[in-house]
């Protein structure tokens, strides 16, 4: 029978597999200093790599550029943060706003404490291809009657 060789050599494969050779003669099996090194290591890798993984739900879907009162140009460019959530980054005069949407009664509206003053927050409400820009006390940005607005902007075509 020609299988008899090959059922031999599986079976002898088949025994080895689990064992472990012993330690040649003046080393142990007791854990060494590398031994904390790589699990440090694994760990950065396994940190790394959830990072990554959230980082990946970070997103620019489409980036719009406003024309503003008196000609001030914003680009807003809309996506979705690191947790998967909305917002818009606008880029006024060199300078970037990071917003986080907040609940809105109509249109899309965004917010963050850190504005253009000390001490005022920004608020980007859009709906349709016109937006407002609005400043609000920074402990006061959840507050729609808090807002009042500082330009009025429509997309360029």
């Amino acid at each position: 029978m020609r299988l008899a060789p090959a059922v031999i050599a599986l079976s002898l494969m088949a025994a080895g597999c689990g064992q472990r050779d012993a330690p040649a003669p003046g080393q142990s099996d007791a854990p060494d200093g590398n031994a904390a090194i790589d699990a440090a290591a694994g760990r950065e890798r396994a940190e790394a790599a959830a990072s990554k993984a959230a980082a990946s739900k970070a997103t620019a879907s489409k980036s719009i550029a406003y024309t503003c009162e008196k000609d001030l140009p914003i680009t807003a460019v809309y996506g979705t943060d690191l947790a998967g959530n909305p917002d818009v980054a606008l880029i006024i005069q060199g300078q970037n706003f990071n917003l986080a949407q907040t609940p809105a009664a109509s249109g899309a509206r965004y917010a963050t404490p850190q504005g253009m003053s000390a001490g005022m927050g920004l608020v980007w409400w859009e709906k349709g291809g016109t937006a407002m820009l609005q400043q609000v006390p920074a402990d006061k940005i959840s507050d729609a009657a808090a807002a009042q607005t500082i330009k009025t902007c429509t997309a360029k075509s």
